[in-house]
């Protein structure tokens, strides 16, 4: 029998990544000395912070730096020193903290929450790897329909993931989903491995029937029609449940096939294309005229197995932003039938691509439902501010100490931010992009401190994928034009 393969981009690079940003600074003027972290380019040298009139705190056995006291004044000699990389100030570390995904404030579900739509009291049943236990997800039930376990946690991760998109508590650390106060169920169909047999998929469906979900999530697909996976999620839509499924990642680059996965594909199930952040189609992403809405689906930040939030790519992140909206507008509107919350969905959509309805975006990428109120006084967590591009600039640099590394040593990058006129800028967000040679990505974000620069520490092992890694590192500011800046290192 045919398996149904759930195809999952994990933008995890095979090493690990430590990273002091995104913490607040806490200084003393009060005292002539900083608390600092010197970076060197190679060896660290202490007579270097010495001349400095410093105080070495902490020397490092598998780090190029040192952790010292040095007056104020002396800063700056110690950054234009040619074998000191960076001079960053010794922060403050706040654990805790949530972060509100790009995705979370592209379909303005912050909106939604402001009019108390959070999901609360709709029955989700995510039908995938399983949920695994995290702190940031609460799972009401579930059960499991693969042959090697009883157990509906998840040893993939792919489910977990779908999960806190859909549902991640607001509770002031790690993610949040769109519907975070909705009744997550963890039905699993799919491996370790994740893929999964058809009749282990058309039951878990058939569960979410029994069990009277008001919504599937179906973050998988196949390319081979069935006539029995027909039958079970049109037999869901008739009992009143609405279902979802990511359109599948096999899109050509033109995007002029129509390659969208069953059963995303059939009339019953809404098919959900990906987006990124500027609202442009990802060549992975699926096409077709059955294509309904498109969603988030780039670098997306959510619950992930032993406690983790991992980024991830694919329609499979995309059908749950449209499964969380959903939720909203069932708590919003209790009383529609299916197919007029379709209707709802694609109503309050911003049309992207060719007017209207097509191939690659559907009516269009979902918004959050809006409350009666029409004035919000009080500033939705974390909503982006759009501004018209000024004439004022940002310019972007990035440097790494060196450009080839043995594999098993810590790298350093660098972004230093200024503006036209060489002025540091504090509070500037960089992104730094990193691509591996097998192009798996990583992304990462940081804010540029009062000397407008942002490090990145990149810790490898000698299991480390050998080669060219990409940087990419993009600046925003409010008010001012985006600037961006690449460089590249070896591994070997």
């Amino acid at each position: 029998m045919k398996k149904i393969i759930s195809t999952i981009t994990v933008l995890l690079v095979a090493f690990g990544f430590t990273t002091n940003v995104n913490a607040a600074v806490v200084t003393s003027v009060s005292t002539p000395n900083e608390r600092v972290i010197v970076v060197f380019k190679n060896k660290a040298d202490k007579n270097i912070v010495s001349k400095a009139r410093g105080n070495v705190r902490r020397e490092y056995k598998n780090a190029n730096v040192l952790s010292a006291s040095v007056p104020t004044t002396a800063i700056k000699d110690l950054k234009d020193d040619p074998n000191i990389l960076a001079v960053e100030p010794d922060v403050i570390v706040k654990a805790n903290s949530q972060t509100v995904d790009w995705g979370v404030n592209k379909i303005q579900a912050p909106t939604a929450w402001a009019s108390s739509y959070t999901g609360k009291g709709v029955k989700i049943g995510v039908v995938d790897t399983g949920i695994a236990n995290h702190e940031d997800l609460l799972v009401s039930g579930g059960t499991a329909f693969t042959s090697y376990t009883t157990s509906y946690l998840d040893d993939n991760g792919h489910g977990t993931h779908v999960a806190g998109i859909i549902g991640a508590k607001n509770n002031g650390y790690g993610a949040v989903g769109v519907a975070n106060e909705a009744s997550l169920y963890a039905v699993k169909v799919l491996g370790s491995d994740g893929s999964g047999y058809l009749s282990d998929i058309i039951a878990g469906i058939d569960w979410c029937i029994t069990n009277k979900m008001d919504i599937i999530n179906l973050s998988l697909g196949s390319s081979m029609p069935s006539t029995a996976l027909q039958q079970e999620v049109d037999k869901a839509y008739n009992q009143g449940i609405v279902v979802v499924a990511a359109a599948g990642n096999d899109g050509a680059s033109d995007g002029t096939t129509d390659t969208v996965d069953y059963p995303a594909k059939y009339s019953s199930v809404i098919a959900v294309a990906a987006i990124d952040s500027n609202n442009k189609r990802p060549s992975f992403s699926s096409t077709g005229s059955t294509v309904e809405v498109a969603a988030p689906g780039v670098n997306i930040l959510s619950t992930y197995l032993n406690n983790k939030y991992v980024y991830m790519s694919g329609t499979s992140m995309a059908a749950p932003f449209v499964t969380g909206d959903l939720a909203l507008l069932k708590q919003a509107n209790p009383g529609l039938s299916p197919s007029q919350l379709r209707a709802k969905l694609t109503e309050n959509v911003i049309d992207l691509g060719t007017s209207g309805k097509d191939s690659w975006y559907g009516y269009g990428l979902i918004q959050a439902p809006k409350g009666q109120v029409s004035t919000v006084t009080q500033p939705v967590a974390s909503q982006p501010v759009t501004t018209q591009p000024s004439k004022l600039e940002t310019k972007t640099v990035v440097l790494t100490n060196k450009t080839s590394y043995l594999a098993g040593e810590i790298m350093y990058v660098k972004a230093k931010v200024t503006d036209a006129s060489g002025k540091t800028m504090q509070g500037a967000v960089v992104k730094f992009t990193v691509t591996s040679p097998k192009d798996i990505v990583t992304v990462y974000k940081g804010m540029t401190d009062r000397y407008g620069e942002v490090f990145l520490g990149i810790l490898t092992y000698r299991t480390t994928t050998k080669g060219t890694y990409k940087v990419l590192a993009e600046t925003t500011y409010s008010g001012y034009m985006t600037s961006s800046y690449n460089t590249s290192f070896q591994i070997r």
